[in-house]
């Protein structure tokens, strides 16, 4: 499971990048929102598995040392990658409601430049 962490964080990381922003209306953006809290979600959950999973079996019986050992490791970048998701899907949906707000005040008295 921690194995698809890595695709989980590259699906957070590129699901927000937008090339030209001018190319869509603020209603694209704005129907994007929800979009994005989803994979914001759901690319958080995928690394908060293998954390809960890591957790339990810090406090597994019978102690071993190699196994808490373990566990802390996996759990440290487990806690990480969930970190990360949020961190860069709060970014993209902050991003997605900032063009949402700029792209639909700023159409009307947008004046193409030329030349």
């Amino acid at each position: 499971m921690l194995c698809l962490t890595l695709a989980s964080t590259f699906v957070a990381f590129g699901s927000g990048f937008v090339h030209d922003p001018d190319d869509n209306p603020a209603s694209f953006y704005r129907d994007k929102i929800p979009e994005r809290q989803w994979v914001t979600a759901v690319s958080m959950l995928i690394p908060a598995m293998p954390a809960g999973a890591a957790g339990v079996s810090i406090f597994a019986r019978p102690p071993a040392l190699v196994g808490i050992l373990a566990g802390s490791i996996v759990l440290l970048l487990a806690l990480a990658a969930v970190w990360f998701c949020w961190v860069v899907g709060i970014d993209d949906i902050d991003k997605f409601e900032r063009f949402a707000k700029h792209f639909f005040v700023g159409a009307a008295s947008r004046v193409p430049v030329c030349c």
